[in-house]
């Protein structure tokens, strides 16, 4: 394993714990034009926003960590628009600051890259990362199309299942924690 893959090996096991050291790691890298490591970096960045260093959800978005992670996405985009990690960090990014048409988009050309398009896309994805990417794709736009068109929404939902049921694995669990009815 040379010192890129320890350090991102290191990155992964911390995200989910402590993402100050995780972003940290990333940064003794060379990530000012790698759309993966920057995307690494949004990803925290958007993890601190959203939640306490005690892992419970903020009342209220802190929106100097949005922008970062804003910051960080939008030049992962500028280099690779078509990796689906970056597609999503982008399409949370923009949902949470009500940019709703973006956040569809990036969702949907997850979804339409699909499993195959995802692993030519340049990104550093498995096969079944890809499969639950392309799944959790269909449950974000279930939540976004809830209230201005039911009938999408339900569409989304039953796709979502549907995965599921064919073996995608999933962020969103427990699933009633996250339904919407």
């Amino acid at each position: 394993m040379n010192k890129e893959e320890k350090i991102l090996f290191e990155y992964y096991n911390t995200v989910g714990k402590d993402s100050l050291k995780a972003r940290n790691l990333i940064k003794k890298l060379d990530y000012k034009d790698d759309h993966h490591l920057l995307h690494c970096i949004a990803q925290t960045y958007l993890d601190e926003s959203r939640f306490e260093d005690d892992g419970t959800m903020r009342e209220y978005l802190d929106m100097r960590k949005w922008r970062m992670a804003e910051r960080y996405i939008i030049k992962a985009f500028s280099i690779n628009p078509h990796c689906a990690d970056v597609l999503s960090v982008m399409g949370e990014v923009r949902k949470l600051n009500g940019q709703i048409d973006i956040a569809i988009y990036c969702f949907e050309k997850i979804i339409k890259l699909g499993i195959k398009g995802i692993s030519y896309a340049g990104c550093k994805l498995n096969v079944e990362y890809a499969k639950e990417m392309v799944n959790d794709s269909k449950f974000e736009l279930y939540r976004i199309y809830y209230d201005t068109n039911p009938k999408l929404s339900k569409q989304y939902l039953v796709k979502y299942k549907k995965g599921l049921e064919k073996g995608a694995s999933t962020i969103y669990k427990p699933l009633k924690k996250f339904l919407l009815d």
